[in-house]
């Protein structure tokens, strides 16, 4: 619809380009002189030959109603960038945006299935990374028991604990004394979070320290400081983790499979 002659707007973004406009009061006529003032129209202001004011870009979207304007501040993009940038600013102008509820509640179910999905990923990222690079503590279960102790080659504990990497991935035995029992620090990425570890050392006394990860295949066992084991299991490379006090301990390791526990 137009507008009532004479009717003004100093701020007014439909201009009429075929009208005259007063420069005092800012209405719009068709005669040579101003109805509200009466002053006579400058030549400048004279239809034709003034700058028309340019029309701000309006947006709309359609309902029921007829067609709704959405200001720019509450475009899907805008709205999107916010949440982004700005996540209480984006929930705010969503919410005040004249587009329809079932869009707004739609919108707001996907925005929080993927905020779930983003906590979950993040919050296992490390875990999922921690398991492509590394093999659960697992030994080789295809051989039998006998044929499992005649493949470990026999090691001195002083040897091992200089030459771990040399061994790592290969069947080993030897006979260690328990010193105690240590929380692996990799324990959580493991699949099976129950694999005992325990701190051993050369029963003859050196200060040559292995810690063993028990995948025994007969059945796990609680080893107790000071029992004298002698153990057939494969390299392991370094191991780190925790004593009673909560002080990190690396070592050597080795992924115990069969144990024989040596009488006092």
């Amino acid at each position: 619809m137009g507008r009532a002659l004479g009717a003004f707007d100093r701020d007014d973004e439909m201009d009429r380009p075929d009208l005259n406009k007063c420069p005092d009061c800012g209405c719009f006529f068709a005669s040579d002189n101003c109805p509200l003032c009466g002053k006579p129209c400058p030549e400048a202001f004279r239809a034709g030959n003034r700058t028309v004011v340019k029309q701000k870009k309006q947006y709309w979207r359609a309902s029921s109603r007829g067609p709704a304007f959405v200001d720019w501040y509450h475009q899907w993009w805008f709205i999107i960038l916010m949440l982004f940038m700005f996540p209480l600013v984006g929930i705010v102008l969503l919410l005040t945006s004249p587009h329809k509820r079932s869009l707004k509640i739609t919108f707001c179910s996907i925005l929080a299935v993927l905020f779930i999905g983003g906590v979950v990923v993040l919050g296992n990222l490390d875990r999922w990374i921690w398991m492509a690079e590394h093999d659960d503590p697992t030994v080789n279960t295809s051989l039998s028991r006998q044929d499992y102790i005649t493949a470990c080659e026999q090691v001195e504990p002083q040897n091992y604990y200089r030459l771990a990497g040399q061994y790592e991935g290969r069947f080993v035995t030897m006979t260690l004394t328990v010193v105690d029992r240590v929380t692996d620090v990799d324990a959580y990425y493991y699949e099976n979070e129950n694999i005992n570890c325990y701190r051993c050392r050369d029963t003859a006394g050196g200060e040559y320290t292995v810690i063993i990860r028990d995948c025994i295949v007969d059945a796990p066992q609680n080893f107790i400081a000071g029992d004298v084991i002698t153990i057939y299991g494969e390299g392991a490379g370094d191991v780190m983790a925790y004593d009673n006090q909560g002080y990190d301990v690396t070592a050597p390791g080795i992924n115990v499979a069969y144990v024989v526990l040596q009488p006092k």
